[in-house]
């Protein structure tokens, strides 16, 4: 720039977003020099030195111009040419100034992005080295959400994890992928859910079409499983992925309500029909087609145990007057309030068990329900998230190991319960998966309640 042509430069002190020797470079290809002697100077870079305030101050009175740290730091980076810096690395391969570059706050989050790019991890783990600690700390502590809560989870290989669940950046994600692995305890894990870094960037919906190419290609079978359950695959990639043949490929395809289309008529005819007729979302067409082609009473029992049933449909298997499939429509809580009434009405204690699990009961329903005093009723009503907390309290104090298990896994049981049940070995690992239960701990460590409904907000609601 030409304010630093032919000026004699002052700069003691270190620098703090870079390493001091970039700011020099910058400097000297600008066309300015350097001198130790302040009284020489005719440009200062006021670098905060206790020692040097004074003598700075009056030299700025004096007309001398000062440039405070922060800017020249802020200036560097917008003045970057990055592709010159990064073919010098490339030459040198000078990873520590790579490093240096990395932890430059100034710099957009895209040109952190195109150094990571370049940074070589040498076949270590994500926090085995020094270095990779370092780049690991850099990209948590600019992408990972969770700091917001706790500044120090940046510093923890899980914040890499929580980056890759978190971002909605494609080139965050493919780089994510072609980091070294980390993978999770799966002590306290949730069911499915993803325990590697790689797991989880195949199921952020997220990620670019060339990245699920380069997941399928890799055909690691872990990483396909989320594949599958990816929201946002095309029909090419779930046509690829169902032609693997694999079963539990295809059962996550299923489940996911991610089959190419028309597959499932296949599928209706293998082993996995009863999981088609369970999982499937049941669209008109699918629904009529099943009535049609497979309205046997035994394939329309799996059809009623199926979440997606619209209104319609549920009165017509209804009018089927099946108890099977009865049972099982009275746990759906799209299942029509008259109907809820209409069988409580019946005081058929198998009725009654599978609508003490339907979460669209009234107050006054889950009390009637409670007011029977059967203990299987009981134990639906307590594994029920919408069980009001009086009435898990009463259940509680009934003292019975399986309502106690259903309160150490519903989310609605009252803290102080779950606290006393955690005490007891029997019920501690349900307890630590209760998500009441962790929210809890969590505001008791500090870090806040708002990371229970970020991580279900970024697990795409898969578990």
């Amino acid at each position: 720039m030409k304010k630093y042509k032919n000026k004699k430069i002052f700069f003691e002190g270190r620098a703090n977003q870079l390493d001091k020797e970039e700011l020099i470079k910058y400097l000297s290809q600008n066309e300015a020099t350097f001198t130790r002697d302040i009284n020489e100077a005719d440009m200062i870079i006021d670098t905060f030195l206790p020692y040097l305030e004074d003598q700075i101050y009056l030299k700025s009175l004096d007309g001398i111009e000062v440039i405070e740290l922060p800017d020249l730091e802020k200036e560097f980076s917008e003045q970057i040419d990055l592709d010159s810096v990064l073919m010098a690395i490339k030459i040198s391969k000078d990873q520590q100034r790579l490093i240096k570059l990395m932890g430059n706050d100034y710099f957009s989050d895209d040109v952190f992005l195109v150094l990571l790019k370049f940074y070589d991890w040498n076949g270590e783990g994500i926090h085995d080295t020094d270095e990779n600690r370092d780049v690991s700390t850099a990209l948590a502590g600019r992408f990972c959400k969770l700091q917001e809560m706790n500044h120090n989870v940046k510093h923890s290989p899980t914040a890499i994890y929580y980056t890759a669940l978190e971002t909605t950046n494609p080139k965050l994600l493919e780089l994510l992928y072609n980091m070294p692995e980390y993978k999770i305890n799966d002590k306290n894990a949730l069911s499915n859910q993803p325990l590697s870094t790689y797991e989880v960037v195949a199921l952020n919906p997220n990620i670019s079409k060339p990245l699920m190419m380069q997941i399928l290609k890799n055909v690691r079978v872990n990483e396909l499983r989320f594949l599958a359950s990816n929201k946002n695959i095309g029909e090419l990639i779930k046509k690829e992925l169902l032609k693997l043949g694999n079963k539990e490929i295809t059962t996550q395809l299923i489940i996911a309500n991610n089959l190419p289309n028309d597959e499932y008529k296949t599928l209706l005819q293998s082993e996995f029909k009863n999981l088609v007729l369970r999982s499937i979302e049941l669209v008109d067409e699918i629904f009529e087609y099943i009535l049609k082609n497979h309205k046997n009473i035994e394939n329309l029992r799996e059809v009623s145990k199926n979440r997606s049933l619209q209104s319609d449909q549920i009165e017509k298997l209804l009018e089927l007057e099946d108890e099977d499939i009865n049972i099982n429509l009275l746990k759906l809580n799209t299942l029509m309030p008259q109907y809820i009434e209409e069988f409580l009405q019946k005081e058929n204690k198998f009725y009654n068990i599978s609508l003490a699990h339907n979460e669209t009961l009234t107050a006054e329903q889950f009390q009637k329900l409670s007011s029977i005093n059967d203990l299987d009723v009981d134990i639906s009503l307590s594994c029920n998230h919408s069980t009001p907390k009086e009435i898990l309290s009463e259940l509680f104090n009934k003292n019975n190991d399986f309502i106690k298990q259903g309160l150490a896994s519903n989310k609605n049981t009252p803290i102080d319960i779950l606290m006393h049940l955690q005490l007891d070995n029997k019920y501690s690992t349900m307890i630590a998966k209760n998500e009441t239960y962790k929210e809890y701990s969590r505001n008791a460590l500090g870090i806040g309640g708002e990371y229970n409904s970020q991580f279900k907000r970024n697990t795409y609601e898969q578990f």
